[in-house]
């Protein structure tokens, strides 16, 4: 394959890197004191699509320095990471660098990508009309994935990097005040704690993450964590501040914080608590951590309480070639999982794993009766459906053989070693 086809590969959130296949150059790769040659790159780059005069990268590269010959200087770096860039084995650096009429740029033309480019466009695309819910919460948490960290971070301070620091920071700090929002309406307060305490490597001085992190941890009655999250942004504020917590954040706090309980409790009063306040007359739906957890106790007591325990997939199958729309799927998801919840016993336990699966856990039941109740499901669906290019494909493993076939692939590895 021509070379031409492949792309340079940017990196410059949390650090500066250039990829071109397996090799790599920059920040993390190289020897010795480079880090002017990396501003320059970066300047360059940041600023594709113009030319750069000398005057402009000496004022950049060595702004309040005294440079006895700052031109040849800046000649030397501009050698320097040429030949870096030759060593990709990608184009020759002269190519990647051109110089023209004593100004350099950074070629627009040759086949790149950058991650900031890329945190951006999915940014902005998390904004376009018409995405549910779930569309969007995906985008946001790929651009979440995106920011490393950073952008300029070794320019970090100098005046010209002031201003894109900020604009990338604001914009990676209301992605994750936006994804919050969906998982909170979602009730998905372990993927709440998982982001945002993500972000505070990012971004460890802002508060909004903080108080993001309380109200997670309240929802799911973690009060230590929420308390020792409070302190923390207590302590983070008066170290670099010499302040507390606004008031509106000490208000919010004390609020959330009225759940807690404020006395140890009664044998009686415990089970009150942990116990359903709904005649549930379906199956238990629970979510896809919790019903882990599930499946490794009950393997555990394999034996010892159950007989036999067996997992069932039931997958929402789509005619091929057919065209439909996310509403469409949507529903027909909805349909199944109403066929599950009526079908199956009250002591039942399903999640769903992926976008178009949802998973039992039945304990005690014979591979004859699993297949029968897969009927009865197949059946409520045929009835709901609202459109023939849907159907529900069955598949079945026993808990048992999941279990030993775990501890037949240790046993294997051991051996190897």
């Amino acid at each position: 394959m021509n070379h031409l086809d492949e792309k340079l590969k940017i990196k410059t959130l949390g650090g500066f890197m250039v990829s071109y296949k397996d090799k790599a150059i920059g920040t993390s790769k190289s020897k010795g004191n480079a880090k002017k040659m990396w501003m320059l790159f970066e300047y360059l780059l940041l600023n594709h699509g113009r030319t750069v005069n000398q005057e402009e990268l000496i004022d950049i590269l060595w702004p309040d320095a005294e440079v006895t010959n700052p031109l040849n200087s800046l000649k030397v770096l501009v050698f320097k990471l040429r030949k870096e860039i030759d060593t990709l084995g990608f184009l020759p650096g002269k190519e990647v660098i051109l110089n023209a009429h004593g100004s350099y740029s950074f070629n627009d033309n040759i086949p790149y990508e950058v991650d900031i480019v890329e945190f951006e466009k999915l940014v902005k695309a998390s904004d376009e009309d018409g995405l549910s819910q779930e569309e969007k919460l995906d985008i946001l948490l790929q651009a979440i994935d995106c920011f490393k960290g950073n952008v300029l971070s070794l320019s970090q301070g100098n005046s010209w990097a002031v201003a894109l620091q900020t604009q990338y920071g604001n914009m990676y700090r209301d992605t994750v005040e936006k994804a919050q929002n969906i998982l909170t309406d979602q009730e998905d307060f372990a993927k709440i704690v998982e982001i945002c305490s993500e972000a505070l490597l990012r971004q460890p001085y802002e508060e909004s993450y903080y108080y993001f992190l309380i109200t997670a941890y309240a929802a799911m009655e973690n009060y230590d964590s929420a308390a020792n999250m409070y302190n923390k942004v207590k302590d983070m504020m008066q170290e670099e501040y010499g302040a507390t917590p606004g008031v509106e954040f000490e208000s919010a706090y004390k609020e959330i914080m009225k759940g807690r309980p404020n006395r140890n409790v009664t044998p009686d009063e415990l089970t009150s608590d942990l116990e359903e306040k709904i005649d549930y007359v379906s199956s238990f739906f629970v979510e896809y951590g919790e019903f882990k957890q599930i499946y490794r106790l009950t393997a555990r007591r394999l034996g010892r309480y159950y007989q036999d325990a067996r997992i069932s997939i039931y997958t929402l199958g789509i005619r091929k070639g057919a065209s439909l729309t996310k509403k469409e799927k949507d529903d027909h998801m909805k349909i199944l999982e109403n066929a599950l919840s009526f079908t199956l016993r009250q002591g039942d336990v399903f999640t769903r794993p992926g976008p178009t699966q949802y998973v039992v856990l039945f304990t005690d039941v014979t591979e004859e009766n699993a297949v029968m109740i897969a009927k009865r499901i197949e059946n409520y669906f045929e009835r709901h459906k609202q459109n023939d290019a849907f159907g529900v494909i069955h598949t079945m493993d026993t808990l048992e053989s999941a279990h030993v076939k775990r501890m037949e692939a240790m046993e294997n590895s051991k051996k190897k070693k």
